[in-house]
């Protein structure tokens, strides 16, 4: 007798409740479903089961190496164990009064202030990506309950330290700044109903993102930045940003030399990156007029 196959809303349907029980993160509550032939029942007593077994292993004497090594080990778990208990007890601190299934951008600022991060530190668009916040200026309580569950943090201590450490991963590490840019559009016109993405904000989140930190002037990601910034300052009919044009920019950051000698103008570059390139070459060509 053949069994029906899982579909993958219900396999996401069944992540969530296992990890609302447990509290384990979303890829070792796929696993554990994957080896209970996703019976959420089996997987939350598997849980358990095994709980109790680590915590019985740790507490094992059958010798003097073994009960020093249990115990270092069983503190560690213990240490590093997610609580999500305490997560949910700190949510109603910074809960908008009058909707706690939100923070609102008051309690937000607050929130950044207790984690003694400013508003406009990269850490903050880290930490919004992190949560998978969907709306600028507001963080709804699933977000924050599973971002931090994700990331394994359940407390402030624990948070701002996590999000250092991404501040600092993103800084060399290409594919995971490439998910903080990508993410970045939606997120920096959520509060509107625009396609686009209004230029200013756009350059606002292109400095905060490739000057992750001013003091790293070793590893600038994008080394024609001021330029590319001055050249919309002075585009005075520029009034948007195109979803194309945010992600290629991307693209021609990583890829085109300052010089711009392997730039193909006739590639599949977007028209304002192709006025930049020439913006570029003209200033660079009239300021060599000016010193001949």
């Amino acid at each position: 007798m053949s069994t029906r196959k899982t579909s993958d809303r219900e396999k996401n349907e069944k992540i969530r409740q296992l990890r609302e029980v447990t509290g384990v993160t979303e890829q070792q509550a796929r696993s554990a479903l994957q080896s209970n032939d996703w019976a959420v029942d089996r997987a939350i007593n598997a849980f358990y089961e095994e709980s109790a077994y680590s915590s019985n292993t740790g507490s094992s004497h059958h010798s003097s190496h073994h009960s020093q090594t249990s115990s270092s080990s069983s503190s560690s778990s213990s240490l590093s164990r997610f609580d999500r208990k305490k997560i949910e007890q700190l949510w109603p601190t910074y809960a908008d009064p009058r909707d706690t299934s939100k923070m609102n951008l008051d309690q937000l600022l607050r929130f950044i202030s207790d984690l003694k991060f400013d508003p406009s530190d990269r850490e903050i668009l880290i930490f919004c990506w992190k949560m998978n916040a969907s709306k600028q200026g507001e963080l709804q309580r699933n977000e924050f309950l599973h971002g931090c569950q994700d990331l394994q943090c359940d407390t402030l201590d624990k948070l701002r330290e996590k999000i250092k450490q991404l501040n600092s991963e993103v800084e060399t590490d290409n594919e995971k700044f490439k998910q903080l840019y990508i993410y970045t559009f939606n997120f920096a016109r959520s509060s509107t109903s625009m396609k686009n993405l209004d230029v200013q904000p756009a350059m606002a989140y292109w400095k905060m993102l490739f000057c992750g930190n001013p003091n790293n002037k070793q590893f600038q990601r994008f080394k024609l930045l001021d330029l590319w910034l001055k050249f919309l300052e002075e585009r005075s009919n520029q009034r948007s940003i195109t979803k194309d044009t945010w992600d290629l920019l991307l693209d021609f950051s990583t890829t085109i030399k300052s010089d711009f000698s392997n730039y193909d103008h006739d590639g599949a570059w977007p028209t304002l990156i192709d006025d930049f390139v020439e913006y570029v070459k003209t200033s660079q060509s009239q300021s060599s007029s000016v010193n001949v």
